[in-house]
């Protein structure tokens, strides 16, 4: 999944990397062709997608952070929102954020990345689950697993003191979307430089501007 990100010229460093593997706000999500029963190799990558969970910010945080002129860090369509139109119940909702989006380089201009988007807003809404077969809430994932909350403790204690010990209960690297239950968000959302290639693309896939950025990006001259 790196290798497309960097070739998809994504701004890329080993925090990234780090980030994308251990961050529970972070989630990535693959396209690939069809599995081979027979076979105990995983398909080629078609197509990876990287998001992160925004929201559900307190509106005594959001008129708080606004009154002082603050924006922190994170978040960064609630307080964009937030800031630009004077709204401090939008940071309330939750939603997810595409931070990257990748095609395999010999699969581009394919369909591929628009399908992706695609199915991972109907996997937001529900219309991926398989209730039998759930095996993953992604709200225990994200917000509330005893495990998580047992390992930050441990790491208080400090490398000298730490316990190297093999971990139980590891979530499977490559999870069907079927046996997921999404979390409940209010929208879906992404944030880019604009180009006429990238608004074409998101816009085919209903994606609908709601702020440009006056100033254009001191690296690429882009208008966010």
């Amino acid at each position: 999944m790196m290798s497309l990100f960097v070739s998809s010229h994504y701004k890329n460093s080993p925090n990234d990397l780090q980030l994308m593997s251990d961050a529970p706000g972070h989630a990535l999500f693959v396209l690939i062709g069809p599995l081979d029963q027979q076979k105990s190799k995983i398909p080629d990558i078609l197509c990876a997608i990287q998001v992160c969970y925004e929201g559900n910010v307190s509106k005594e945080s959001i008129s708080s952070s606004m009154a002082r002129g603050m924006k922190p860090a994170g978040d960064l369509i609630p307080w964009t929102v937030s800031e630009q139109f004077q709204d401090d119940n939008f940071g309330m909702l939750n939603g997810v954020r595409v931070v990257r989006i990748a095609t395999h380089p010999n699969a581009q201009k394919k369909g591929y990345g628009s399908k992706a988007l695609e199915l991972l807003q109907k996997y937001y809404e529900g219309m991926m689950i398989d209730i039998d077969n759930i095996k993953t809430d992604e709200n225990d994932e994200i917000f509330g697993k005893t495990e998580n909350a047992e390992m930050m403790e441990e790491s208080k204690e400090g490398l000298l003191s730490e316990k190297i010990k093999q971990r139980k209960n590891l979530p499977p690297i490559l999870q069907k979307l079927s046996e997921r239950k999404p979390l409940p968000i209010q929208y879906l959302g992404t944030s880019f430089g604009i180009t006429p290639e990238l608004y074409n693309f998101w816009t085919k896939s209903s994606y609908v501007p709601i702020y440009i950025r006056q100033t254009s990006n001191d690296l690429t001259g882009e208008h966010t």
